[in-house]
Parts: C-alpha cells; sequence; structure tokens
C-alpha cells in the first residue's frame, strides 16, 4: 500500500490498549469499521481530514503517511489534523515500508521512532509485509522492537493472506489488497475463517459507487471486519477520501442512537 502504488495464535495480540468496538448504525453504511489510508496532505485536502475526524464512530484506524513514511524532517502542518484526530479518539499507525524483509531493521525502526517523536503517533502500520514464514522472524522481531519503543498496536499489510503464524505477532492483518475484480475472487484459506473477523482487513479499489456495498457485504462475509473501499484508481488509490464517504458517514450519524 505504498503512496506510490500504495488454534495458538488464531486470535493473536488482540486489538490496541484503549481501542473502542463500535458498530455503524442503522440506515448506515453496512459493515465494520473503516481503514482510512490517509495519503493526502492536509494543505491540499483539508476538507477530507475534517471528514475523517468527524466520522470517528465509524473509523477503526488512520494510516498516516508523509512521504513513503515519516519522511526526513518534521511536517507541522499535519500536527493539527493530527490534534483532531486524537480528540476524536481516532487510533492513527505510521506507514512504515519493509520491502518485503529487504529494508534494514533499524531503518524501519527509525521510522517507527520518528513518527512517535515529531507526530505522538504511538501505533504502527508496516507495508509491503511478507507472506510466506521464511520471512516470519524477522517481522516477528520489528513487531517486538516496535511494541518495545511504545507502539500500542501493530498492522501487519500483507496484500494477500500470509501465512498463519503472522496473526501471532499483529493486532491488526490486512490480507487483501486490489481491485474489485480480484477482490470478487477471493477465497480465504480455513485458517483465516477460524480467526475473529476484528483482526483482518481488506483494502479495494476501483469500485464504483454502486458496487460499494456489495464490496462491503463481501469482504464480510470472507471473514474480514475492516475496509478500505474507494472509487478511485491508478498509482496511489488513496491519495483522497472515496467519494462516498462524506455523505455516508453523515448518514450514519443521523441515524445512530440519539439523534
Amino acid at each position: 500500500m505504498a503512496a506510490g502504488r500504495p488454534a495458538a495464535g488464531d486470535h493473536g495480540p488482540g486489538l490496541a490498549a484503549g481501542h473502542r468496538s463500535r458498530r455503524l448504525g442503522p440506515g448506515s453504511l453496512v459493515g465494520d469499521e473503516m481503514i482510512v489510508p490517509a495519503y493526502f496532505h492536509p494543505a491540499v485536502a483539508p476538507g477530507d481530514w475534517a471528514a475523517v475526524a468527524a466520522a470517528a464512530a465509524l473509523v477503526r484506524l488512520v494510516v498516516l503517511n508523509i512521504a513513503d513514511g515519516a519522511g526526513e524532517r518534521p511536517d507541522c502542518v499535519f500536527l493539527p489534523a493530527l490534534d483532531r484526530l486524537r480528540a476524536s479518539d481516532i487510533p492513527v499507525a505510521g506507514y512504515v515500508d519493509t520491502d518485503y524483509g529487504r529494508r534494514a531493521a533499524e531503518l524501519v525502526l527509525r521510522e517507527v521512532i520518528r513518527y512517535r517523536q515529531w507526530y505522538g503517533v504511538d501505533e504502527v502500520f508496516f507495508d509491503r509485509v511478507s507472506t510466506d514464514r521464511a520471512h516470519l522472524p524477522h517481522y516477528a522481531a520489528l513487531a517486538r522492537s516496535a511494541r518495545g519503543l511504545g507502539a500500542r498496536g501493530v498492522a501487519f499489510h500483507h496484500g494477500a493472506y500470509p501465512a498463519r503464524e503472522y496473526v501471532e505477532h499483529a493486532d491488526l492483518v490486512g490480507v487483501f489488497e486490489g481491485d474489485l475484480a480480484d477482490h470478487r475472487a477471493v477465497v480465504p484459506p480455513r485458517w483465516a475463517l477460524r480467526c475473529a473477523s476484528d483482526r483482518f482487513y481488506h483494502l479495494v479499489h476501483g469500485v464504483p459507487d454502486d458496487c460499494v456495498q456489495d464490496t462491503i457485504d463481501r469482504v464480510t462475509r470472507l471473514g474480514a471486519a475492516h475496509f478500505a473501499v474507494t472509487e478511485r484508481g491508478g498509482a496511489n488509490p488513496w491519495d483522497r477520501l472515496p467519494g462516498w464517504f462524506p455523505h455516508h458517514t453523515r448518514r450514519s450519524r443521523e441515524c445512530a442512537p440519539g439523534h
């Protein structure tokens, strides 16, 4: 999801401490909580950041990606937007590319530290995570080290189903990223169907508006509780919020109990 393209262990470490389980209200988009890859700058898309902050009850995690990672220096323009997310109790994870195990652990963990020091972000989103067992020790060590540096939550983004043991080391596991046609062909492995659905998420791009609800329903049937679905495509389909986001999140708030 890079911005340029962007039994024992079945339950794993569980949700990060302090995360609240939330559900959509009647009349809203049917599904569970959203993953928001926030690969857009607050100076370019301030309305998108405001829309996310206003949809706190519907968002499981915002993925902060400054410059394919934390960048080389702090970008203070992000700070007010992040303050609004924190005030809304929305978890934020810093995007860190691992290059399928080829990137040195020292460089990976340096970015974890930068996100925490520069932006106050205390969750981490490891992207381009390998799926094979050969790299499992490397990623298990990265997760342990990230937690040792203060990370309250760790996400592994594989983009496909990994070896089962990866689930033991992450709070959230990304098991699909692709377009609508590919999503329609997904067949989960049997081990994944035995896990709690709130461990998994799917990222689906190129989804027309009239297919959004069907796609979210399919995510649920495939055993995942969380999703990002957008009509956008190209090298970075996550460079803005999906067009349906403001309407459906506003509708969900209006239909929530007490309104």
